[in-house]
């Protein structure tokens, strides 16, 4: 495996890193490319690599018997794929599966386990993560339960921008629907209503924001919720300092 040095680390969790923990880890690293549709595992096997997505994002589904696998949570450069590693657990709870193109770092299995011997800050960081991690997956479940379509479907889409790096992403309502667990029809409505109020524009599979700030206020308390643990626990994501400094340069 050859690590590539001059790719650009966007990924939050390596940049807090120590610059020798950090330059430990991405010796071992490799960067490839997170193709939509691609899983990159599956439930209760072996994970064979372990990912730090630099761009795109990872949908975590759980499936069961009869209906459509539904979304528990996604990942971006906030995080990675495999946390539970750090519990010494090396099978996956749930199928991974790339919702948003783009790049990570991957690197497999058996190297991670002795690099979190030899480095007790990714240890530690990989410990909080996961915290947050399973505080998304109560929260969405709650939210599933309680909150309605309109603000739910609003929450999923904020969480989709901040780990797209882009104010466009392709989503089609049928995924949406998928996803969220509801019939394509109530998606349908939802983003129609939304189009409507000039929070997002829709063609052809593809989903552009054009007013995060209404579309944060048309979301559920759930979305905060989120960014406020890994806040608290993790500091600021590298996604909203993009956001930031794109939004000071006046591009989307």
């Amino acid at each position: 495996m050859s690590a590539l040095p001059y790719a650009p680390i966007t990924n939050h969790l390596v940049n807090l890193l120590s610059e020798q923990e950090r330059i430990l880890l991405l010796q071992h690293c490799e960067v490839v490319e997170l193709e939509f549709g691609s899983v990159l595992c599956e439930s209760q096997q072996h994970y064979r690599y372990l990912y730090f997505p630099l761009s795109g994002f990872i949908s975590l589904v759980t499936k069961v018997t009869g209906h459509k696998p539904l979304e528990m949570g996604l990942i971006g450069n906030e995080g990675m794929l495999g946390v539970t590693l750090a519990l010494g657990i090396t099978t996956a709870p749930m199928q991974a599966v790339v919702q948003g193109a783009g790049t990570a770092w991957r690197i497999n299995l058996a190297t991670l386990q002795q690099l979190l011997l030899q480095c007790p800050q990714l240890q530690h960081l990989l410990q909080q993560y996961l915290f947050v991690l399973l505080s998304q997956l109560s929260q969405n479940a709650a939210c599933a339960h309680f909150h309605e379509l309109d603000s739910r479907l609003a929450r999923w889409l904020l969480m989709s921008y901040d780990r797209a790096h882009s104010h466009s992403f392709h989503l089609t309502h049928q995924f949406l629907a998928d996803m969220l667990g509801v019939r394509r029809s109530g998606v349908t409505v939802a983003a129609g209503i939304m189009q409507q109020q000039q929070l997002i524009s829709y063609s052809r599979g593809m989903i552009s924001i054009l007013n995060r700030d209404a579309l944060q206020h048309a979301a559920c308390e759930c979305y905060q919720a989120g960014q406020d643990d890994y806040r608290r626990l993790l500091g600021e994501p590298t996604a909203d300092n993009m956001q930031r400094r794109s939004a000071k340069q006046g591009t989307p």
